[in-house]
């Protein structure tokens, strides 16, 4: 029994002075530091990319085609999918730039906070209307058909 007391005794006094080496700033670094390594590996990975291609513009056809019998409805959303195509594909070559230059920026130990700041500033301003124009855009569509029409379009 009185093994035991010693034992737990040199545990606790062990844990106590690991605590007290450990610092609130130490333990925090020590939880933060996995998201900081994900960070870096998702930013130097390179994003996958989807393709915006003719064959996207085709298949958003076919699929107005088969939902849509009223040809002049048919017509205004083939024309809104390609504008939402260009617009999207517009997005995927900003953020595609934006990558790039963040890239350069990473590699370039002489790079300040101030220059990454310009990069992201200049990035969201010209991302805002682009998201705005897309969001237009999709509320155009969904303005020109039914639920049903919408579901069967998206799905």
């Amino acid at each position: 029994m009185a093994r035991a007391t010693v034992g737990a005794r040199a545990l606790i006094k062990f844990r106590g002075l690991i605590m007290r080496k450990l610092s609130k700033h130490t333990i925090a670094f020590l939880l933060a530091l996995p998201l900081v390594v994900a960070l870096f590996v998702s930013c130097s990975s390179s994003p996958k990319k989807i393709e915006l291609t003719g064959e996207t513009t085709q298949h958003w056809n076919a699929q107005v085609e088969e939902t849509i019998k009223d040809p002049q409805r048919a017509e205004k959303l083939k024309q809104l999918g390609q504008q939402l195509i260009d617009v999207s594909s517009s997005i995927q070559q900003d953020i595609e730039a934006l990558n790039q230059q963040a890239m350069a920026l990473h590699e370039n130990y002489d790079a300040s906070h101030e220059e990454l700041q310009q990069l992201i500033d200049a990035f969201s301003e010209k991302r805002n209307p682009k998201f705005a124009e897309y969001r237009d855009i999709i509320f155009a569509m969904r303005s020109e058909v039914s639920a049903e029409e919408w579901k069967a379009l998206t799905d």
